[in-house]
């Protein structure tokens, strides 16, 4: 089968190139014929046939592509028009000519055109400096030919044509140069009749005149050997003028007779060829129908004769493709059913890594959320007992072992807190907040959270803020925040006796939109040039051998990529030895500084000892440091152990306020919440949780809580939120 298909395949294409062949030379053949019938037509002054038969010649060599034939007809058609004084149309043409001639690389025909255009601008146009041109073009191309006879035409016609302007000295070298190619290589009579009358020219206007009358002699005795009638008549005009410069009016006026008598035998060809030019004029319009009916019929007659070679051809191969087809068919339909079989099988598979993917992702939510819960409730009892503890014994706040404790405790929330927000950013958990915030406020608190890291470490922070930055941004104050401690964090990290500079600087304002460059810059160890690249990688820890600088290697990591939230990057430069320095660009909102003093305002007017408020949460310790913290601050206060005792006491007692933890036995802070809202709808509920608030903020809300506190918390941020929901409850 495939040995038989490949024979007639080759037939086939066999076939094809033969019958291309008969039509390239049937096509060939037409364009010989309609460009020998125009040089006829031409010759007979026969313009409008002519230019008929060139066009079609034409159509025919664009046709095959016969770039080299239709550079030569372009060159004709040009000629034709020149023959009507069609000049416009007649350079038209010779461009295209020229243009098909350079790609062509036709040198000789290029030195035709370039003279066929020196004629047009000499003769017709009547710009000699143009006409000039296009001769010098014609003669280079001449003389890199080599071919003296075709250096002659152009030669003599720069010197015609400075006769013509009367500019005798410069056409004198040119005469002598055809003068001499005339009578020694290319002796033609006609040549020689030019030759002698252009030197009698000369000779007349240097008032040699004797020397002058010879060489018109011999320009008339050349011109009447060959009946040149018209370059008789020209030579006659110029004779007579030769012999009234002499004075000898008689002679003159004998030589004009002469010139007249010449001119008039000329005039019948001259009225034949003008007649021809007049028809051609009048006759453009139905030439060109003519020409676009004459190619509509070919192009049918090809379209015709194409058509029927495409039916030879699907007759020839359409029984061998349909067996193919067939064959394929039934290959195909085998490789669909296996196909089939394998595509359930993937399917079934995939469905299966699907279930699997979901168990796994739902599997690590549950055990970050218990991961949060179990390790910050321990460390709510520890920061909670060194905070009460600090404020109960004053003097141990000067005590080293206590301080270190204290920064034991924070330090490790920060690890615990690093970690799960690396997790909380991969999720694509962490949305950005738009609220007010005091710039200079939370850079000093920032700031000030390092002061057991700077006191052991010798360090100094030094704050540069561009006092043209507004006191009051809008924007996420949390993750700026967080920004700026892991930042300054290792700033303090890796710097001993030494310096830290948080810079921020204003890099210009749109409207109510400023962009504000950050720079945390230290004097410390620095970074190796190696190591920079990488940095930003999660757990990747910088550290000499001998020191132990804890860490996880998050920090950078988690800076990256919140920076991302805020549509920017972070940029370092460091030297070993040197210091490092950090640099990012934040745009944020301007606010109205007075929106933050009003929202602080009424929590000054709540007074605390006559607020009573139900502590809830299943662990003692929690239950005891929370109370602990808020009758300090002359709250009322009583705890319960579960939901259903604060159910209970709810029944019994009127509370201003409930801090509710959410994880608990017997029924959780949701649940419990949802009963409570069933009698009372308006005693606020604020969770405590040491889940992260994107996990539980839906749940509390719909359950009627009023807001919630993220374990172990900020003291300042805890008294905010209560004091906020009191004075809700006043107002």
């Amino acid at each position: 089968m495939k040995n038989t298909l490949t024979t007639i395949l080759s037939l086939f294409l066999s076939f094809s190139i033969w019958s291309q062949d008969i039509d390239k030379q049937r096509i060939k053949d037409s364009i010989h014929k309609y460009a020998i019938l125009s040089e006829s037509s031409h010759a007979k002054y026969k313009y409008k046939e002519a230019i008929e038969a060139l066009n079609i010649a034409i159509a025919y060599a664009q046709e095959i592509n016969d770039n080299e034939n239709l550079s030569s007809l372009y060159n004709d058609l040009g000629l034709s028009y020149e023959g009507v004084s069609e000049l416009t149309q007649s350079k038209k043409y010779y461009l295209k000519s020229l243009h098909l001639a350079k790609e062509t690389e036709n040198d000789t025909l290029q030195g035709w055109v370039y003279n066929n255009l020196g004629n047009i601008y000499s003769d017709g146009f009547k710009k000699k400096d143009s006409a000039i041109y296009y001769y010098k073009k014609s003669l280079q191309f001449a003389e890199k030919l080599k071919d003296t006879f075709e250096i002659l035409t152009p030669v003599l016609n720069i010197g015609w044509t400075y006769i013509d302007e009367n500019e005798f000295d410069t056409a004198f070298p040119y005469l002598v140069k055809s003068e001499k190619m005339i009578f020694t290589e290319h002796g033609d009579d006609i040549g020689k009749a030019q030759i002698n009358y252009l030197f009698a020219r000369y000779y007349m206007h240097k008032e040699k005149l004797t020397l002058a009358d010879n060489y018109f002699k011999m320009s008339i005795n050349y011109a009447k050997s060959k009946g040149f009638l018209d370059e008789l008549s020209e030579i006659y005009e110029h004779y007579a003028i030769l012999a009234r410069k002499q004075g000898n009016h008689a002679v003159s006026y004998t030589r004009l007779q002469k010139h007249i008598l010449y001119k008039d035998s000329v005039y019948n060809d001259i009225k034949i060829k003008e007649n021809q030019a007049a028809l051609v004029k009048f006759s453009v319009d139905d030439m060109k129908k003519d020409l676009k009916q004459i190619e509509a019929e070919k192009r049918d007659q090809e379209t015709i004769i194409e058509k029927s070679k495409q039916v030879t051809y699907v007759l020839m191969i359409a029984g061998f493709i349909l067996i193919l087809l067939l064959i394929n068919m039934f290959k195909n339909f085998k490789f669909r059913n296996r196909a089939l079989s394998k595509l359930r099988l993937k399917n079934a598979e995939l469905r299966e890594a699907k279930d699997e993917a979901e168990a796994q992702a739902n599997l690590k939510s549950q055990f970050f959320s218990t991961v949060s819960h179990e390790l910050r409730t321990p460390l709510y009892g520890v920061v909670g007992l060194t905070t009460l503890l600090s404020e109960d014994f004053p003097n141990l706040r000067k005590n080293e072992n206590f301080k270190s404790l204290k920064f034991s405790s924070k330090y490790l929330l920060s690890l615990i807190n690093n970690v799960l927000q690396i997790n909380k950013i991969e999720s694509q958990g962490v949305k950005l907040e738009e609220t007010p915030f005091n710039v200079k406020n939370l850079i000093n608190e920032v700031a000030n959270s390092f002061g057991f890291a700077l006191s052991q470490n010798n360090n100094t922070v030094h704050q540069e803020i561009d006092p043209k930055i507004p006191k009051v941004l809008i924007g996420d104050s949390v993750r700026l925040s967080q920004i700026l401690m892991n930042l300054i964090g290792n700033a303090i990290k890796f710097t001993e006796s030494g310096n830290i500079w948080i810079r921020l600087k204003s890099l210009g304002q749109d409207g109510k939109k400023h962009s504000i460059q950050f720079t945390i810059e230290d004097d410390g160890i620095g970074i190796p040039k190696e190591k920079q690249a990488s940095v930003f990688d999660k757990f990747i820890q910088l550290r000499p051998i001998e020191k132990n600088y804890q860490g996880t290697g998050l920090g950078l990591s988690i800076v990256k990529r919140l920076l991302l939230l805020f549509d920017s990057d972070i940029k370092l430069k460091s030297e070993e030895n040197i210091g490092t320095e950090f640099t990012f660009v934040i745009t944020f909102e301007e606010s109205c500084e007075l929106s933050l003093k009003n929202a602080e305002t009424p929590v000054k007017t709540i007074n605390s000892t006559d607020k009573n408020i139900l502590v809830v949460d299943d662990n003692k310790i929690n239950r005891v440091v929370t109370k602990r913290i808020l009758v300090s601050k002359g709250y009322q206060c009583d705890v319960a152990e579960d939901g259903v005792e604060a159910i209970d006491m709810l029944k019994g007692t009127t509370y201003d306020l409930v801090l509710m933890d959410i994880n608990m036995p017997k029924i959780d802070g949701i649940e419990t919440t949802k009963r409570i809202r069933e009698t009372d709808k308006t005693t606020p509920i604020i969770a405590l949780t040491a889940v992260e608030e994107s996990q539980v903020k839906d749940k509390i809300h719909e359950a009627g809580m009023n807001d919630f506190i993220i374990k172990p918390y900020d003291m300042a941020e805890f008294h905010q939120i209560v004091l906020k929901n009191l004075y809700v409850k006043t107002i």
